[in-house]
């Protein structure tokens, strides 16, 4: 076995050696329970030697050291440390959605044996940070070769819903013609602005859940700057949304405004989405 000398590590740690074992490739590798020393063999050939980028996994006790723009020391706990392809390094405690310290992506990991633990330090050199984790105790370290080559699409949002109405108007009502989008008011920007069959203008806020009074006062001031100078002048006022509570139904009745209550069905797309085509 030769010894691999890792560069690029903090001053007190320079010049580290560990041993390689032969190497053993597949898509997806772990281990239960490792020793600190069979932990770190396990990361030199599933991670450091190998010819694709793997994202890396360690759950366990450890501390965590950081320093950059401030400094900070977590003390022993148990945690998850993953290390993504690009660099990007996160520890997660057992509760919480925001990791308890990180490291963007374009920072570089390196891994040793120090003072009998098992330590991956994380440098990105950029932001002249530096991440210290260190195990004593490790429940599994997990490897593995991924492919996600998908993209995030938000849908059901308010501006979905503008666009289906933009489509076709006939969805609130027969012989709606929308003439413009975010017209701009005093009070804000209308969603949509168009004509009925008559030629009355009408106003339509859009929400994409449950009606609130506040909604339906919006509404209004919409209108009311739409009728400025003209208080006699006729406009209609839709507000559409999935639900609207019978409190706020009273109160666009008592403002002479309408509604329209209605829900959509999203569909997303996948580019990997398997077609009759595919056949």
């Amino acid at each position: 076995m030769r010894p691999l000398i890792h560069k690029n590590l903090p001053l007190e740690t320079e010049g580290a050696a560990v041993f390689i074992p032969p190497a053993s490739m597949g898509v997806v590798e772990y281990l239960y329970g490792p020793g600190v020393e069979e932990t770190l063999d396990f990361v030199v050939r599933q991670v450091v030697q190998s010819p694709e980028k793997r994202v890396l996994m360690v759950l366990g006790s450890c501390q965590v050291r950081y320093q950059g723009r401030a400094r900070s020391f977590l003390d022993w706990g148990e945690r998850i440390l993953i290390v993504k392809e690009d660099g990007t390094s996160i520890i997660h405690q057992p509760s919480g959605r925001e990791p308890v310290n990180w490291q963007p992506h374009g920072a570089r990991a390196t891994y040793l044996l120090q003072d009998r633990l098992f330590t991956v330090h994380v440098v990105h050199r950029k932001n002249r940070e530096r991440m210290a984790v260190s195990f004593k105790k490790i429940e599994m370290v997990f490897a593995a070769r991924m492919d996600d080559r998908a993209r995030v699409q938000i849908v059901g949002m308010e501006r979905d819903i503008v666009d289906k109405i933009m489509e076709n108007p006939e969805l609130i009502e027969p012989g709606l013609r929308i003439t413009q989008r975010e017209k701009k008011t005093r009070s804000g920007l209308i969603d949509l602005f168009g004509y009925d069959r008559h030629h009355v203008p009408v106003v339509i806020e859009v929400k994409r859940s449950q009606a609130t009074i506040s909604a339906a006062q919006q509404l209004r001031m919409y209108v009311t700057d739409l009728k400025r100078g003209n208080d006699k002048a006729r406009i209609r006022g839709i507000l559409c949304t999935p639900r609207i509570p019978e409190m706020v139904c009273r109160l666009l009745d008592d403002y002479g405004l309408e509604y329209r209550e209605f829900g959509w069905q999203h569909q997303l797309f996948d580019d990997q989405q398997t077609s009759l085509e595919d056949y």
